[in-house]
């Protein structure tokens, strides 16, 4: 044989057998190797929208967005409303941010809207969102409302009004609370919305709030949902206590 055929024969063998030790050692516990960690995060939903028209040019809009994550919280969820008109012209457009806790739903009240076209179309969503990992559970029901009264007002004074008193259940301070009001027909479809926020909420302390509709709306009020939000994420007393661990960036 060849002095040089023998040399490369050789040099494969050397190869093949380290080859196969290598492997041997890197598979042998494969079985109950802990996969690499993937960070799999399901995007924010946008779970309805609706563009109410309150008079010539005046429009409210609510959306309804949830976080089908329990890991995950929505630091920062920043969207994008575009209103056109019927030529399909863009005749409003703004870009905002809302923050939602992991499994949480919550509404977004856009108002007041004023065009000088008539709108016949309406679209919301989600551009980017800003992933926070809590190292330990947040409850929802930071907040109660209680003696919710909503009544119409008298002649000259505006159409209705709905007040209650809001509670913060929670150990912590809180430097702003919003809260969404929503008005239900017979037929589940809403017919008006509102907001308003309270500031400086202490710990176990309430406070009053009222929202008003000034002009007249359709429709017999037979459900009334109100949904309290604060933006934890940016409360450092609060986050301090639970803290995060990882952040991650989503781009729609």
């Amino acid at each position: 044989m060849p002095r040089l055929l023998k040399q490369v024969i050789i040099t494969l063998i050397f190869f093949t057998v380290i080859g196969s030790t290598i492997y041997f050692f890197s598979m042998k516990d494969a079985p109950f190797a802990t996969p690499s960690p993937t960070v799999l995060i399901s995007p924010l939903l946008v779970s309805s929208q609706k563009l109410l028209k309150v008079g010539e040019g005046d429009y409210d809009f609510l959306a309804e967005v949830k976080n089908p994550n329990f890991d995950f919280g929505a630091a920062e969820a920043f969207y994008e409303l575009n209103l056109f008109d019927f030529s399909n012209k863009l005749a409003f457009m703004k870009k905002g941010s809302i923050s939602l806790l992991p499994g949480q739903s919550r509404f977004e009240i856009i108002s007041p809207i004023r065009t000088e076209a008539e709108i016949s179309l309406a679209e919301f969503k989600i551009i980017s969102v800003t992933w926070e990992r809590l190292k330990e559970f947040i409850p929802q029901n930071l907040f109660s409302v209680k003696n919710q009264e909503y009544s119409l007002l008298p002649q000259g004074q505006g159409f209705s009004k709905f007040s209650g008193i809001l509670f913060n259940n929670s150990n912590f301070d809180f430097d702003r609370v919003d809260v969404f009001v929503v008005l239900y027909g017979q037929d589940a479809s809403v017919l008006a919305v509102n907001k308003t926020d309270a500031r400086t909420i202490l710990s176990k302390t309430e406070r009053l709030f009222e929202v008003k509709w000034p002009i007249s709306f359709k429709g017999e009020v037979s459900r009334i949902e109100i949904s309290v939000h604060t933006d934890i994420f940016k409360n450092i007393n609060f986050l301090r206590e639970h803290g995060t661990q990882e952040k991650f960036q989503n781009f729609y």
